[in-house]
């Protein structure tokens, strides 16, 4: 699979106006991607059961299949995934998400960010960025010239330099991948 060109935003708005730039520059919702963690504090479109304190585990891993389920069909999924809390997918990453089991963890999401184009180290990396809020932008199946507009569109946008994060994050106490240079994709 190709490469895909990746930006990481603090906040699921951050994402969303990147999502709606990448658009306005001519890529199409089929090459688009948004993968954004904790929800709470956003509107979060009407695609299914309210996924927020559901009651029981059990009952919330149901909700969160059902909703992934349903809001598939409309191209945005919401569903709760232990340790990650809430997330919320659009595009054709929110597809694999939606086959994910009620019961997959930040592995399975390294697992799925790797098969839509990102190394592994990149994905370990946006799916703590994901688990503390944030939002991850992906444009997935470009090369040439589209992929540098797609970069290009970016970091206009607001994409946060990577290495940054890292080293903010390993003050913090994070051990995630081996200490180096993490270039987004």
């Amino acid at each position: 699979m190709a490469k895909a060109i990746a930006g990481f935003f603090r906040t699921r708005s951050e994402g969303e106006a990147a999502k709606t730039a990448l658009l306005d520059a001519g890529f199409t919702n089929d090459e688009v991607s948004v993968l954004a963690g904790d929800t709470r504090g956003h509107q979060t479109p009407k695609v299914g059961p309210a996924l927020e304190e559901t009651g029981s585990g059990s009952e919330a891993g149901s909700d969160a299949v059902v909703g992934g389920m349903i809001g598939l069909a409309a191209g945005v999924i919401a569903v709760a995934f232990p340790p990650l809390g809430m997330l919320m997918a659009i595009g054709p990453i929110a597809g694999a998400i939606g086959g994910m089991t009620a019961g997959a963890t930040v592995g399975g999401l390294i697992g799925i960010l790797k098969d839509h184009g990102i190394s592994e180290d990149q994905a370990e990396f946006y799916a703590e960025g994901v688990k503390r809020g944030g939002s991850l932008v992906t444009v997935h199946g470009v090369d040439g010239e589209r992929a540098k507009t797609a970069r290009k569109v970016l970091d206009k946008t607001g994409a946060i330099e990577v290495e940054k994060l890292e080293d903010e994050w390993r003050r913090s106490g994070w051990a995630g991948p081996a200490p180096r240079t993490l270039r987004a994709g």
